[in-house]
């Protein structure tokens, strides 16, 4: 197939999975859960967020602002936390993981991806409502933003002692000290909101203050996590000081500013792996034989976050080579559509193990990358 009907296929499978996801909340409101089985019967930020970025061109703006509000309206109220996400009865929940046996403190990424998704919603608005709608939330989104803990240079900090869950497709893994992916999350939000705030001339000092938060986080991720000798960026300072593979993707796939040096050296890392790191076209989070060093939760080596390889971040990689190799980038896109088309959409695959069919970001986040490749050609 060539890259116009492999694209037209990931749309379909798409506009499948959506389908297959969507729920009724007991106020009403339609919700888009992670999958088509029910077995994540509640509104996710980080994969409503994907869904509203990758596969935005699919969903309707009514059903994007309803999740977005959705989500709005359950922060926490002692501390204006916002979810990991809403079930359908409208219970909210903070941290991953069982209510009664979380994965660590509240997720590190919750207000993030919520940010991002808010931005997105904005730009499919008229001015008018989309001033109204910056006016009705835009300082509780920032508070929500601002109350994530970070160290004296500004990059998310997860104390070793008393760790919150972090990004949430990493949400088992005790990842501690000052955090790279996170940071770029909580860069690329403030980035968003700060762009659209002045593009309907609005809330100058909260955009300062973003754009602030933004460029302290710029000017030291870098040098915090960039390992010289091993050519990538490491996930964490203290515990899991490890290869971020996905982390080092969603950089380069975002246009987070790093060096030349480092991105050159990050392209060629992602290429000369390759095999180590790729299983049908999709990624596993770290180095090839590495497994993470701290868990929140026991997950055997080799499934699931550690170890298992994911669809959701096979566009990042795709974004991070196709510069350098764009033959290698078409291939990992036919791997992976090759998969989806004869054993199924999975959560995360290794060998014979296969976790949760009808992962709606898995078909998502791949069409979004099609679609750039798309572009670019």
């Amino acid at each position: 197939m060539n890259l116009k009907e492999i694209t037209a296929l990931l749309r379909h499978m798409t506009e499948k999975q959506l389908a297959g996801c969507m729920r009724k909340t007991e106020s009403g409101t339609s919700i888009l859960t992670p999958d088509g089985m029910g077995n994540y019967d509640a509104l996710w930020a980080r994969d409503f967020a994907y869904m509203a970025e990758y596969a935005g061109d699919l969903i309707p703006d009514s059903l994007l602002q309803d999740g977005i509000e959705y989500l709005l309206s359950h922060a926490r109220e002692e501390d204006g936390w916002y979810p990991d996400r809403v079930d359908t009865h409208g219970t909210a929940v903070y941290a991953a993981g069982n209510p009664e046996m979380p994965c660590g403190k509240a997720n590190l990424d919750n207000a993030p991806f919520l940010a991002i998704a808010f931005s997105l919603l904005l730009d499919r608005m008229e001015k008018k409502e989309a001033l109204s709608f910056i006016e009705a939330h835009i300082h509780a989104l920032w508070h929500g933003l601002t109350c994530i803990p970070t160290d004296t240079n500004g990059l998310i900090w997860n104390d070793p002692i008393d760790p919150h869950s972090p990004y949430g497709f990493t949400d088992c893994i005790g990842k501690t000290g000052s955090l790279m992916m996170e940071s770029i999350l909580l860069w690329r939000a403030c980035r968003m909101l700060a762009a659209r705030l002045h593009a309907y001339e609005t809330e100058a000092e909260l955009e300062q203050e973003m754009n602030h938060t933004a460029l302290r986080i710029e000017a030291v991720l870098e040098h915090t996590f960039y390992d010289k000798e091993g050519g990538m960026l490491l996930a964490a300072t203290e515990d899991c000081r490890q290869i971020d593979v996905w982390g080092c993707c969603y950089a380069l796939s975002v246009g987070f500013p790093l060096s030349s040096t480092c991105k050159q050296r990050i392209q060629a890392w992602l290429i000369a792996n390759a095999d180590g790191i790729l299983e049908h076209g999709q990624l596993r989070h770290t180095a090839p034989g590495e497994f993470w060093r701290r868990l929140l939760l026991h997950v055997p080596q080799g499934e699931y976050q550690n170890g298992a390889y994911w669809a959701t971040a096979t566009g990042w990689y795709m974004d991070a080579v196709a510069p350098a190799d764009p033959g290698l980038a078409h291939k990992v896109l036919e791997d992976t559509v090759s998969y989806f088309q004869n054993k199924g959409i999975f959560e995360c695959i290794n060998g014979t193990y296969q976790k949760l069919d009808n992962f709606v970001v898995s078909a998502a986040n791949t069409y979004g990358a099609a679609k750039r490749l798309s572009e670019a050609e």
